[in-house]
């Protein structure tokens, strides 16, 4: 009797054993239903300023999608910013972008931007980089941005 019951266990302990062989499945942050377009980085007139970041931002889905972080390869850092009029008009750090079901909200020149600071020397203008953009909830969307010289047009 105690054979049977020796033999269940080393059975029971190898099926156990087996199953910490198995590594979880990886949980994958899926993109966010954002399509992006027309994106520019604009290198700055003065070495070590900032550059900034234009492009359309556009939500086909049916609910709203809240951008809260923007990365561009080749920065030290980035923001979300908009000109805000307080006495005169400035310039600041916003922390999230909203755009409406079917809304296009566009980043561009005197309005809603990223600014990229720190950038790389090895950003070139007729050269590409990307920017990934973080939602509220975690998922991510990455698009190319066309990288400019600061008396390109804008």
């Amino acid at each position: 009797m105690k054979s049977i019951y020796l033999a269940c266990a080393l059975g029971l302990g190898a099926v156990t054993l087996a199953g910490c062989d198995q590594k979880p499945a990886e949980e994958e942050v899926a993109a966010a239903p954002l399509t992006a377009s027309e994106g520019k980085l604009f290198l700055p007139a003065v070495s070590g300023n900032p550059g900034a970041v234009y492009f359309k931002l556009e939500n086909p889905g049916d609910r709203a999608i809240s951008v809260r972080k923007a990365d561009v390869e080749g920065a030290g850092s980035a923001e979300l910013h908009d000109y805000m009029e307080y006495d005169d008009t400035e310039m600041g750090s916003i922390g999230v972008v909203t755009v409406q079901p079917g809304e296009t909200v566009s980043f561009e020149p005197g309005g809603k931007h990223v600014m990229a600071f720190d950038l790389s020397p090895d950003l070139k203008p007729e050269s590409v980089t990307s920017v990934t953009l973080t939602m509220a909830g975690g998922k991510t969307m990455s698009f190319d941005v066309d990288v400019l010289p600061a008396d390109a047009e804008r």
